[in-house]
């Protein structure tokens, strides 16, 4: 079965068709982009991470058109397309939109390990919390937390969503988070987490942030 991978844009997209090598490829307008989608039930979406391996606003835009996706019943996975663009430079591709589309495609069918899954996940047992500063580590978002400033991380990129309409800045490495809460002036109250993580307590600040701060643990199912 032919999958379809795409390099999402406002504007346009490029697009790259194949199971085993690509078979067609080109660009779209982006109101296009969803003909050419109807067909295939699988869809593998570049995602555009900051050189560091950060979010970027841009990185939110393409998980956004993945949420609609999978709305529609559509498999969507992420892979990593930080090297798509300066390939296309190199090679002097004028049309750098299909041609990352189709090296995203090349990437995911050489290893589709390395992609990872959209799925929506929720709180198993929500309960409020009220706080001033709060970090938030890979739980999705509440609309029972009542936080006036936040510091998230995660490597999901659904939870990093959630936490992204909050206007809560979300770290996708780990190294960059502990920097920078090591530069804050005031440590969080709250730590919430999920449960499945919480050995990165033990890596936090040597244990100073644990005990300081209220942890509040929570169960997260898909």
């Amino acid at each position: 079965m032919s999958i379809i991978a795409i390099d999402y844009g406002k504007s346009k997209c490029g697009y790259a068709i194949g199971n085993i090598f690509v078979s067609e490829s080109g660009t779209v307008k982006t109101a296009d982009i969803y003909k050419k989608i109807e067909k295939f039930e699988e869809i593998v979406l570049g995602l555009p991470l900051s050189m560091s391996g950060n979010y970027s606003t841009q990185t939110f835009e393409v998980i956004k058109f993945g949420l609609k996706l999978l709305k529609d019943g559509k498999k969507v996975r992420f892979i990593d397309e930080r090297m798509t663009t300066k390939m296309a430079q190199v090679y002097d591709k004028r049309d750098d939109d299909r041609f990352s589309a189709e090296q995203i495609l090349l990437d995911y069918l050489q290893a589709p390990d390395r992609a990872v899954n959209l799925k929506k996940s929720t709180i198993l047992k929500s309960r409020d919390i009220f706080c001033e500063c709060a970090l938030i580590l890979e739980v999705p978002y509440s609309q029972d937390f009542h936080i006036l400033n936040a510091i998230g991380y995660t490597e999901d990129p659904y939870i990093a969503y959630t936490m992204f309409k909050e206007s809560i800045f979300v770290y996708r490495v780990w190294n960059d988070l502990i920097q920078n809460i090591a530069s804050l002036e005031r440590l969080p109250d709250c730590i919430i987490i999920n449960d499945k993580y919480r050995e990165m307590l033990t890596r936090l600040n040597n244990g100073k942030i644990q005990n300081n701060s209220n942890i509040e643990e929570f169960e997260i199912v898909p």
